[in-house]
This record gives structure tokens, C-alpha cells and sequence, in this order.
């Protein structure tokens, strides 16, 4: 676990570490980011959330029907979740998209007002365009609405013809296309010059837009409590909105409550003048008998005939009434309805026998018992109605529905959105993974070796030193790094190289050395004359060449003038001697490489060259010669075909190791008896390599 913790602390500091070096690609990435969710959270228009609260109750009306009540017409005890639905229909929805008009939209187009959040606002209450009327195959760009000032404006069509020029609150019929516009703005605040886009939605579209921006939820689960929400650029029409869902949602709930009622109020309305005109002619007929037999005494025994006929019928009419009360609710075969049906059954065999023992009455008594009945029945039958629709009128006047509004919706002062600082942050965070999804790349196709140990392993030569990034000119002025800075890191790996080389060149035969690297800027002038001075400050006399006959550029190194060089004596011209400079560093001369010939590779591979060499071996104790890349060119193998000692720089985490082995196969091509080496330089230490410190200053 220790060992596990270990590395992910190291994995975690050589990403930090790849972070630092990479500070180039992770700091534009990171700002470009930056920047990018700035304007992002300036670009999103500010979005305001309202919210109400309704109570769905559940409660059972109870009113009188026709004859006697209506049992359950009222009744209603809708769970939640189909509440919700219903509030999500056309009808609800509908009504308030049309009501507010919002099928219309007029959006504002100015960019750099939408940045700075200075947007006008303009609403449609109209906006009906003859479309049929204009060619299909006309181009048909956005209409535009232009601010004259804060309360006129400017219509323009969609081939920017201006159409007319308007004030707020006027609805306009024009002309057009053979037919006509009507526009109308019943809102604007705008500033001169402020645009906006008109368009016109279809209901359905406009619906499902609402529903967008629209949500209904129960607060907690079986409470019929329901929150309303929505959501707007401005505040006050989400306000306007929610409430006009609202009181729509609790007008059409009520109504839906009291359709029902409405109809049996409108059938007995309509049956009251028939059973009126029937009690009149009741009451005509008896009156009629009555002046043509003159007066009758109805005897005692009639009477009670009578009255038992009434009461029968009555009670017949009243469980006829319950009869129909319980098939609305009950199947046939339900107990209740049995039950119903029994009882009827008795009654009319009772009624029966009642019609039958009126039969032994004379035939006046029977006359009369049977108008007077019929007169008892019209006006009972006429109260009951009477009473029946006052009463329905009551329970409908006094209906308030099942929905209570108990929060309408109220005007908030902060946008929900955008969360500035959650923009930003995320967008810095995504500019920080496509900083490191760029460097991934970077490495991915980068496969430049940095592993000494793997690089020796691989090759079989050694790495003699590993020198961090120092001075690039190798020189400050005229002077080499090792002379001005001698406790700089960079000097101290060049004086751990030299120890190495004094090691294997032992034989005082091996006195020349060659420096060369595998492409141009990987620091080999930079080795070679630093590892030029730290040879002469011990004391030998030490002879730099510059064999880069092409780009040679020792001499400005060393503040001389580009003149005679190693160029000319090749080609006769010239001797050693007269081409040899002096530098400032103690025992160090310098061979610059001369004007550029017209062929650098024939003049070192003469005999000359090698016989040179050989002469000025005799005269120095040590030669280093500084070659070109041996990868661009030939040059460099055969300047180091005199040499004894061989080192090639490669910089550090840019080559692979085949570019490595065959570079130095290269160099030893047809020489395999020189003794080669390799140096790491613009060496980078990780956290356990070596000091990140001067020696001699810790």
C-alpha cells in the first residue's frame, strides 16, 4: 500500500511537472478558456423562475336532483398525477397561449446589446402576414421591427421594404401582396436603432414552447399540493403567465364542476312549461265536472281512497328517482338494485289494489276521484320541479371547485441562469483538459528517448553526462559560460564529462575529440566550447575547430570576425597559423571555419585535412573539433575520421533511439576503433535526479 501510495504521488507530481514544462500550451489554453466562458455567460440571456401553489381538494358536493337529488353529481376526487395532466392539455394551455398572445415573438438581434445585456423588449398582440398571397418561389427573409423611439417603430418585410411606420397600442390593416397584414405592439422599451425579429408561431408550436419553459409538480407525494412554475427573460410575463395558468386552470375546474348541474337546470327550465300546462288542464277538468254534476260530497271512504292513492303514487315517483340515482353508480345486478327493484314492485301491486276497490264506487265518486287525483299529482309534480331548480341554481352559484390557489406567482429579482461563475469555472476546467489532451497529443507523437539507462542499454555506449539547459550561445560576450558562471549546473555536468573523457584518453596518442550532434540546435557548439575552456583551465593547451564548413559559427561565439578559417587552408590558400586566434580564455585558440566553399565535403575528406590535423596534433595537447549534424549531411563523418574520441550531444526527450543508433552508426562508419560517447544536454531533472542547485553555493 506504501509503495502504491508512492507512485501515485510521483504520477501525480510528473503531471504537475509535465503542467510546468508545458506552461506554454497550458496558459493559452487555460485563458482562451477563460475568456470563451466569460463571453458565454455575458452572450446567455438572464432567465427568471416564478412559482405558484394549488391545492387540489378532494370533497363530495351533494345537491337535489329532480325529483328529490342529484346523489354524487358533484362528486370529484381526482388524484394528483391526472390533475397534473389535465393542467398539461391544449385547453389549459391553449387558452392562456392565445389570451397572452405569446404564438407571437419579437426578438431582439442587436449582438453587442444581447452581450452587454442592454436588449430592448418589444410584445406582439398582432401579426398576421398573407403568406398564401406571396409567390412560393420568392426568397423569404425575417421581418424586422426597428425602434424609432420608445414608443414608435418601423415594419419592415421580408425583402427589407419598409411596410409602415407604426406607434405602440395601434393596430394596423394595411395592404399587401393583394391582401392584408394586421400588426399590432402592445408593449415595447427599446432605444432608437434596436432591431428585432418577428415571427409568428403555430398554435401547436407555441404550445409545445410553453411546455418547455413550463413544469408542474406535487410538492411531496399524496399532499394534492401542486407547484407551478415557469420560466422567462423577463420576469413580469413570467408572472402575467403563471397566474393566467392558474386562475385558467381554476375557472375551467369549476365550470367542469358545474356542467353537470347546468344541464339538469336546462332540461327542468325547458320540462317546467308542459308539466304547468298539464296542471292547468288538470285543474280545467275537474272545474269543468264539477259546474256540470254542480257540488259532490266526497264520502269518508272515498277520501281515504284518495289519500292512500296519493301517497302511493308518491312513493312510487321518489323510489323511481332513487332507482335511477343508483343505476348511475351500481351494475344491474347489484344488491342495491335488487333491492330498488323489490320494493317498486310492491308499490304497484299496492297501487293495483287501490284502482280496484275504487272500481266499487258509483261512477260520480269515481269521475271525481280520479280528476282530483290527477289535479293533486300536476301540482306536486310542479312544486317538486320549482324546488328542484332553485336548488340548482343555489349549489351552482355557491360552486367553487376542487382547485384553491394558495401562492399566486410574484415577481423575483435574480435569474436562475446563467450561473456565471459555474460557466467560467467549468470552461476553465475544459481548457485545462484540452491543455492536457494537447500535450497527450504532443507526447503521443513525440517519442524522443530521456531514460540515460535506457538509452546506454539500447545503443551499448555510454552517457558521459547529462547537462541541463544553460546559456544557448554558449558564450556571455566573448567569454565561455565556464569561465564567467563556473558553479552553473550546466558547467558542473560539462566538468563530470570531462573527468570522463581524461579517463579514456589516458594514451596521450588520443588527443583529438570530436563533437557532433544528430540535428542542428541540440547545443553541440554550446559542449564544445565550454568543454574547450574547462580543458584549458587545467592547463593544456587546447586547439577548437570549427569543421562545419556550411553554417559554422564559433567565431561569433567568440566575438572574431568571419574571415580565413579552416576553409581555406583546405584549400591552400592559407596556413594554420595565419587563421588561429587567441581567445580570452587562458591556453584556448580557436580555428574558425573560414568562408563557405563550394564543397565542404571533399575538402574534409582530403589528404590535406588528415595531414593538417596531424600537424597541429603535434603542437596542442588537445584538439576538440566541432562538426555539423551528422544527420543532415556527410561532414561530420569525415571530419571525425581523424578523431580519437567521439561525442555526439542529443537533447533530451526529442530523439528516438533509432535516430540515436543511427546517427552514431554513421559517425563510426569505416573508424570503428574510436572510442564513442554520448551527452544528454538540456537535460531536465525530475525529483529524483540530481540537484536543482549551483555546486559550491549549497
Amino acid at each position: 500500500m506504501a509503495a502504491s501510495s508512492k507512485k501515485e504521488e510521483t504520477d501525480l507530481f510528473d503531471l504537475l511537472k509535465e503542467f510546468v514544462k508545458n506552461w506554454k500550451i497550458m496558459v493559452p489554453c487555460i485563458i482562451l478558456a477563460g475568456i470563451i466562458g466569460v463571453f458565454v455567460a455575458m452572450w446567455i440571456r438572464p432567465v427568471y423562475k416564478v412559482d405558484a401553489l394549488l391545492q387540489i381538494e378532494s370533497k363530495n358536493n351533494k345537491s337535489v336532483g329532480l325529483m328529490g337529488g342529484l346523489p354524487s353529481l358533484f362528486a370529484s376526487a381526482s388524484p394528483a398525477e391526472t390533475e397534473i395532466e389535465l393542467i398539461y392539455s391544449r385547453q389549459i394551455i391553449g387558452e392562456a397561449v392565445e389570451k397572452l398572445r405569446l404564438q407571437y415573438t419579437a426578438t431582439p438581434i442587436n449582438k453587442m446589446d444581447r452581450l452587454l445585456h442592454h436588449e430592448g423588449r418589444m410584445e406582439l398582440s398582432q401579426f398576421e402576414v398573407p403568406w398564401k398571397s406571396i409567390p412560393k418561389d420568392e426568397k423569404r427573409g425575417p421581418w424586422i421591427a426597428t425602434a424609432v423611439d420608445s414608443s414608435s417603430f418601423d415594419l419592415y418585410d421580408h425583402n427589407n421594404n419598409k411596410i409602415l411606420t407604426g406607434t405602440v397600442g395601434q393596430t394596423y390593416r394595411v395592404p399587401y401582396a393583394g391582401d392584408t397584414l394586421i400588426f399590432s405592439v402592445f408593449h415595447m422599451d427599446a432605444t432608437a436603432g434596436q432591431k428585432f425579429k418577428l415571427n409568428k408561431l403555430e398554435r401547436l408550436d407555441a404550445i409545445a414552447k410553453f411546455k418547455k419553459a413550463f413544469e408542474v409538480k406535487e410538492k411531496s407525494r399524496k399532499t394534492g399540493i401542486l407547484e407551478f412554475s415557469y420560466q422567462d427573460i423577463y420576469p413580469d410575463r413570467a408572472t402575467k403567465i403563471l397566474n393566467e395558468i392558474a386562475t385558467s386552470y381554476l375557472r375551467q375546474n369549476v365550470e367542469q364542476r358545474n356542467a353537470e348541474a347546468q344541464k339538469t337546470l336546462e332540461f327542468l327550465e325547458k320540462q317546467l312549461p308542459d308539466v304547468k300546462a298539464q296542471m292547468d288542464s288538470s285543474l280545467l277538468k275537474f272545474n269543468t265536472y264539477r259546474n256540470k254534476v254542480g257540488s259532490i260530497d266526497i264520502g269518508a271512504e272515498t277520501q281515504l281512497i284518495l289519500e292512500k292513492r296519493n301517497k302511493l303514487q308518491q312513493s312510487l315517483l321518489d323510489l323511481q328517482q332513487k332507482k335511477q340515482s343508483a343505476v348511475r353508480l351500481f351494475q344491474p345486478e347489484h344488491p342495491t338494485i335488487k333491492t330498488l327493484e323489490d320494493q317498486e314492485s310492491n308499490l304497484k301491486r299496492e297501487l293495483a289494489s287501490n284502482y280496484a276497490a275504487t272500481k266499487k264506487l258509483p261512477n260520480t265518486q269515481q269521475e271525481v276521484l280520479k280528476l282530483t287525483n290527477e289535479v293533486d299529482m300536476s301540482k306536486h309534480m310542479y312544486t317538486t320541479m320549482l324546488n328542484n331548480i332553485q336548488q340548482l341554481k343555489l349549489v351552482s352559484a355557491g360552486e367553487v371547485g376542487s382547485v384553491r390557489i394558495i401562492d399566486f406567482a410574484e415577481e423575483v429579482s435574480s435569474p436562475i441562469k446563467p450561473k456565471k461563475s459555474m460557466i467560467v469555472c467549468v470552461a476553465l476546467f475544459i481548457g485545462l483538459l484540452f491543455g492536457t489532451l494537447i500535450i497527450s497529443i504532443k507526447s503521443k507523437f513525440n517519442n524522443g528517448v530521456r531514460d540515460a539507462n535506457f538509452i546506454e542499454r539500447e545503443t551499448g555506449y555510454s552517457v558521459y553526462a547529462k547537462v541541463p539547459k544553460g546559456n544557448p550561445n554558449g558564450t556571455k560576450g566573448t567569454r565561455p559560460l565556464a569561465v564567467v558562471e563556473p558553479d552553473d549546473v550546466a558547467i558542473e555536468s560539462l566538468r563530470a564529462l570531462r573527468s570522463s573523457l581524461e579517463f579514456s584518453m589516458e594514451d596521450e596518442s588520443k588527443s583529438i575529440i570530436g563533437v557532433s550532434g544528430l540535428i542542428p540546435g541540440v547545443g553541440k557548439s554550446f559542449i564544445s566550447v565550454n568543454l574547450a575552456a574547462l580543458f584549458a583551465g587545467l592547463g593544456k593547451r587546447v586547439l577548437l575547430i570549427d569543421a562545419d564548413l556550411r553554417k559554422g559559427r564559433l567565431h561569433k561565439e567568440f566575438g572574431i570576425k568571419r574571415d580565413k578559417g579552416l576553409s581555406q587552408i583546405l584549400l591552400h590558400t592559407a596556413t594554420p597559423a595565419e587563421v588561429i586566434r587567441k581567445t580570452e580564455v587562458p591556453n584556448l585558440e580557436v580555428m574558425q571555419c573560414g568562408n563557405v566553399p563550394s564543397n565542404p565535403s571533399e575538402l574534409l575528406g582530403s589528404r590535406h585535412y588528415a595531414a593538417m590535423i596531424e600537424e597541429l596534433k603535434q603542437q596542442y595537447d588537445l584538439i576538440i573539433i566541432d562538426t555539423p549534424p551528422i544527420m543532415l549531411v556527410t561532414d561530420a563523418a569525415l571530419a571525425c575520421r581523424v578523431v580519437s574520441e567521439i561525442v555526439m550531444v542529443i537533447e533530451y526527450n526529442r530523439h528516438s533511439i533509432d535516430a540515436i543508433k543511427d546517427g552514431m552508426k554513421q559517425l563510426l562508419k569505416g573508424n570503428n576503433d574510436v572510442h564513442a560517447s554520448l551527452v544528454i544536454n538540456k537535460y531536465e531533472h525530475g525529483h529524483s535526479d540530481g540537484y536543482g542547485y549551483k555546486y559550491g553555493k549549497y
